[in-house]
Protein backbone atom coordinates (compact mmCIF):
# COMPACT_ATOMS: atom_id res chain seq x y z
CA UNK A 1 0.00 0.00 0.00
CA UNK A 2 3.29 2.17 0.58
CA UNK A 3 4.43 1.93 -2.67
CA UNK A 4 1.01 2.17 -4.27
CA UNK A 5 0.56 5.78 -2.37
CA UNK A 6 4.15 6.94 -3.49
CA UNK A 7 4.13 5.65 -6.98
CA UNK A 8 0.49 7.65 -7.19
CA UNK A 9 1.77 10.79 -5.71
CA UNK A 10 4.92 10.75 -8.03
CA UNK A 11 2.84 10.51 -10.98
CA UNK A 12 0.59 13.65 -9.92
CA UNK A 13 3.65 15.33 -9.28
CA UNK A 14 5.28 14.16 -13.06
CA UNK A 15 1.89 15.21 -14.75
CA UNK A 16 2.13 18.41 -12.52
CA UNK A 17 5.29 19.69 -13.55
CA UNK A 18 4.18 18.59 -17.54
CA UNK A 19 1.20 20.73 -17.65
CA UNK A 20 3.12 23.99 -15.35
CA UNK A 21 5.80 23.98 -18.39
CA UNK A 22 4.33 26.95 -20.92
CA UNK A 23 4.13 25.94 -24.16
CA UNK A 24 5.95 28.64 -25.99
CA UNK A 25 4.77 31.54 -27.74
CA UNK A 26 6.06 32.76 -30.96
CA UNK A 27 5.24 35.61 -33.36
CA UNK A 28 5.88 35.39 -37.32
CA UNK A 29 6.56 38.35 -38.97
CA UNK A 30 5.56 39.12 -42.84
CA UNK A 31 8.08 41.25 -44.45
CA UNK A 32 7.42 39.02 -47.84
CA UNK A 33 5.83 41.51 -49.92
CA UNK A 34 2.96 39.10 -50.01
CA UNK A 35 -0.33 37.89 -48.65
CA UNK A 36 0.25 34.59 -46.56
CA UNK A 37 -2.32 32.26 -46.69
CA UNK A 38 -0.89 29.27 -44.87
CA UNK A 39 2.04 29.41 -42.24
CA UNK A 40 3.76 26.05 -41.29
CA UNK A 41 5.80 25.14 -38.07
CA UNK A 42 6.85 21.84 -37.13
CA UNK A 43 10.03 20.29 -35.03
CA UNK A 44 13.13 19.99 -36.61
CA UNK A 45 13.12 16.16 -36.20
CA UNK A 46 10.13 16.00 -37.78
CA UNK A 47 9.32 14.65 -41.58
CA UNK A 48 5.59 15.91 -41.69
CA UNK A 49 4.90 19.91 -42.00
CA UNK A 50 1.66 18.99 -40.20
CA UNK A 51 -1.85 21.30 -39.87
CA UNK A 52 -1.69 25.31 -41.35
CA UNK A 53 -1.46 27.19 -37.89
CA UNK A 54 -3.51 30.15 -40.07
CA UNK A 55 -6.75 30.39 -39.60
CA UNK A 56 -8.77 29.28 -42.96
CA UNK A 57 -10.32 32.83 -42.81
CA UNK A 58 -6.96 35.10 -42.11
CA UNK A 59 -4.99 36.09 -44.19
CA UNK A 60 -1.05 37.04 -43.01
CA UNK A 61 -0.94 40.50 -45.05
CA UNK A 62 2.47 41.92 -45.65
CA UNK A 63 4.01 43.91 -42.76
CA UNK A 64 1.35 42.40 -39.91
CA UNK A 65 2.16 39.89 -37.80
CA UNK A 66 0.63 36.40 -36.03
CA UNK A 67 1.45 35.03 -33.11
CA UNK A 68 1.16 31.14 -32.46
CA UNK A 69 1.02 29.25 -29.50
CA UNK A 70 3.58 25.86 -29.85
CA UNK A 71 2.59 22.12 -29.37
CA UNK A 72 5.72 21.29 -27.40
CA UNK A 73 7.40 22.74 -24.12
CA UNK A 74 10.97 23.93 -25.34
CA UNK A 75 12.41 21.36 -22.35
CA UNK A 76 11.04 19.17 -25.63
CA UNK A 77 11.52 21.12 -28.63
CA UNK A 78 13.43 23.96 -29.38
CA UNK A 79 14.80 23.78 -32.83
CA UNK A 80 12.10 24.47 -35.46
CA UNK A 81 11.58 24.75 -39.01
CA UNK A 82 8.79 27.46 -40.84
CA UNK A 83 7.41 27.77 -43.72
CA UNK A 84 4.63 30.48 -45.37
CA UNK A 85 3.13 30.29 -47.90
CA UNK A 86 1.27 33.47 -50.22
CA UNK A 87 -1.47 33.86 -52.53
CA UNK A 88 0.96 32.59 -55.21
CA UNK A 89 2.11 29.34 -53.71
CA UNK A 90 5.43 30.51 -53.48
CA UNK A 91 7.16 28.93 -50.37
CA UNK A 92 9.43 31.17 -48.05
CA UNK A 93 11.17 28.71 -45.24
CA UNK A 94 13.66 29.07 -42.22
CA UNK A 95 15.24 25.86 -41.42
CA UNK A 96 16.88 25.16 -37.93
CA UNK A 97 15.33 28.39 -36.52
CA UNK A 98 15.84 27.79 -32.48
CA UNK A 99 13.13 29.35 -30.56
CA UNK A 100 12.85 31.29 -27.49
CA UNK A 101 9.99 31.97 -25.36
CA UNK A 102 8.22 34.93 -27.06
CA UNK A 103 10.68 34.41 -30.01
CA UNK A 104 10.02 37.25 -33.05
CA UNK A 105 10.66 35.59 -36.16
CA UNK A 106 10.95 37.80 -39.02
CA UNK A 107 10.30 36.84 -43.42
CA UNK A 108 11.29 38.49 -45.99
CA UNK A 109 11.64 37.77 -49.38
CA UNK A 110 14.92 36.71 -49.05
CA UNK A 111 13.26 33.92 -47.82
CA UNK A 112 11.80 32.27 -50.66
CA UNK A 113 13.07 28.87 -51.89
CA UNK A 114 12.55 28.76 -55.38
CA UNK A 115 13.06 25.00 -55.40
CA UNK A 116 9.79 24.71 -53.67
Amino acid sequence: MKKLLICVVLSLFAIGFLSAQEMPKITIVNNTGYDIYEIFASPEEDDDWGDDWLPANRILRSGQSFEITLLYPLSQYNVYDIMLIDEDDDAYLKWGVRITANARIVFTFDDIDWDY
